[in-house]
């Protein structure tokens, strides 16, 4: 499955969080996007990253980020 990282730089979650979606999913299947160079994503997004999100708009898991609810979504 691919997913989407909403991230901004200098955020410690949001490494965790692109780490932990990495080793579910692949390098491949990680998308990222900085939500400070896109007004709209800003303020849809701003205190929530990193927030992770299918191809298909599922918010999977956001802020402190738990494996565990990355893996059901590894083959959906």
């Amino acid at each position: 499955m691919d997913v989407i990282v909403y991230t901004r730089q200098g955020c410690p979650l949001c490494e965790k969080g692109i780490a932990r979606a990495r080793d579910v999913y692949g390098d491949d299947a990680v998308t990222l996007i900085d939500v400070d160079l896109d007004l709209a994503l800003l303020e849809r997004y701003s205190d929530r990253v990193p927030v992770i999100e299918s191809r298909n708009g599922v918010v999977i898991d956001e802020g402190i980020i738990d494996i565990e609810k990355l893996r059901p979504f590894r083959e959906s």
